[in-house]
């Protein structure tokens, strides 16, 4: 009798093992000196191709790590890490706890066609066709909104119609007019910006809960001897401050195309950052009652001077027909707590740019 219940106590135990035993197991090597909060992680669809149709928890020890399938098939983790730490990481059978989203956006037809996206740190929006008839209302480049909540707050502030008074959780206060506004890109044909117009069609490709991604369509103008059109892929992550901005501009006319991404300053009064070294340009006001907007662009991987010129801080690049450029651009808001001068803001993003250029390594075990 003893030796009948060991025997299935035994066969029990091997079950168990075999229920529990990992369906995947990754390391994650953060390879800077530098801590990592919130950071996101993108794994091979290759990588992940066995656990595609699984239902599954992702854990570090017994620390349970949000992801998200991309439409791409990759898998999007976030993690935060120590640095120089080495996290293992197990997959395993099992419904995941409900994933909080921290990342929305969408098409906002009641508000002249808007389109606004927001992560759990700050907002954004890009303005749309039907802003270009209302007089003395129309605006080019990316506008920032002001938070200082974690939760998710677009819809709420466009139904009350009110984002311009600061409720208690932030507002609209950063103005962008005829500007690149806190980061975007322009053609810029005989040194001067080339304004084509606002977007006129969106589709949205990544939802979240950790990455919200849209794509702006810009419809073919005839300008300066070229016919032209654009293709805008936006990205917020949850957690960051900047956007990464990816631009295909379609034209003909002319072999190559000049353009200048980068941000307003208004020539106001503030502090100027241009760092030809890590490619970065920021801006970071004068205080104001309602506290200030600090901006800035990063371009990876760039071999070109960083200008001032027009009353803004940027690069500018010759393209090809169909070349993609890539960059970063963002804001934060000093009344939001986390950031709230200068040195902070240009520390931030010396560090996301290094991050940036220096991912999380991740190997299979």
């Amino acid at each position: 009798m003893k030796a009948f219940t060991l025997l299935t106590i035994g066969f029990a135990g091997v079950l168990t093992f075999a229920q529990t035993k990992p369906l995947l197991k990754l390391q994650l090597a953060n390879g800077l000196a530098v801590e990592r909060k919130q950071q996101s992680v993108e794994v091979s669809a290759a990588t992940v191709a066995g656990i595609k149709n699984k239902t599954f928890v992702v854990k570090s020890n017994q620390t349970e790590i949000p992801y998200q399938w991309l439409s791409d098939g990759k898998l999007l983790l976030q993690a935060d890490f120590k640095p120089n730490e080495k996290k293992q990481i197990s997959f395993t059978e099992g419904t995941p706890s409900q994933n909080e989203a921290k990342v929305y956006g969408r098409f906002v037809p009641e508000r002249y066609d808007d389109f606004a996206w927001e992560n759990d740190k700050i907002a954004f929006r890009m303005y749309g066709k039907s802003l270009e008839k209302v007089p003395n209302q129309n605006a080019w480049g990316m506008d920032a909104w002001s938070k200082r909540t974690n939760r998710l707050i677009l819809d709420e502030w466009y139904k009350l119609n009110n984002y311009h008074k600061d409720n208690g959780d932030g507002l609209d206060f950063f103005h962008v007019g005829s500007s690149l506004g806190a980061g975007d890109i322009l053609p810029f044909i005989g040194d001067k910006f080339t304004y084509l117009g606002n977007y006129q069609s969106y589709k949205i490709t990544e939802k979240g809960p950790l990455r919200f991604t849209f794509q702006l369509e810009y419809p073919e103008v005839n300008v300066d001897g070229y016919k032209i059109a654009a293709a805008k892929k936006v990205s917020l992550d949850a957690g960051s401050q900047l956007n990464k901005v990816e631009v295909t501009y379609t034209f003909s006319g002319q072999s190559t195309l000049p353009v200048f991404a980068g941000l307003v300053h208004w020539d106001g009064k503030g502090e100027k950052t241009v760092d030809d070294t890590k490619h970065i340009a920021a801006y970071w006001p004068e205080d104001s009652k309602d506290g200030i907007v600090g901006t800035a662009v990063i371009f990876p991987g760039s071999k070109v001077k960083i200008q001032n010129t027009l009353k803004h801080l940027g690069e500018k690049a010759i393209l090809k027909n169909n070349q993609k450029f890539t960059f970063y651009s963002g804001a934060v808001w000093s009344k939001a707590g986390l950031i709230t001068n200068n040195e902070s803001w240009v520390k931030y993003l010396e560090q996301f740019a290094n991050k940036s250029i220096n991912p999380v390594k991740v190997t299979k075990m």
